[in-house]
């Protein structure tokens, strides 16, 4: 795997070496000449990672996030079958003409 050396507090980066120590050379190296041989904070080697590597850890990482948020999201109420519907609607209208009837049988009877 590549390694970098990174300064973040003078914004530098070194080239890709194939080893580690080859980048903790260039670390000794740059605290050296800019840093008077002490350590800046900020200052590491990182692991570099090829271009496959990104591809599938952003991947990832969008995955992970598409999943987080659509967990986050409110579950929506589902709309009840239809025939539930239908049934409603169905003894709304019988208790309507129940009533209709009844008012009917008032006039007619005169009670």
């Amino acid at each position: 795997m590549p390694y970098t050396y990174r300064c973040e507090s003078c914004a530098v980066t070194a080239p890709r070496r194939t080893t580690a120590p080859d980048a903790k050379a260039d670390r000794r190296e740059h605290r050296a000449a800019a840093h008077y041989g002490l350590a800046p904070d900020g200052d590491a080697v990182l692991e570099t990672t090829g271009w496959a590597s990104t591809v599938l850890r952003a991947t990832a990482g969008g995955i992970a996030e598409a999943v987080r948020k659509s967990a986050q999201k409110p579950r929506s109420r589902e709309e009840p079958p239809e025939h539930w519907r239908q049934a409603v609607l169905l003894l709304a209208v019988g208790v309507g003409v129940l009533v209709l009837l009844g008012m009917l049988v008032r006039a007619v009877t005169g009670t």
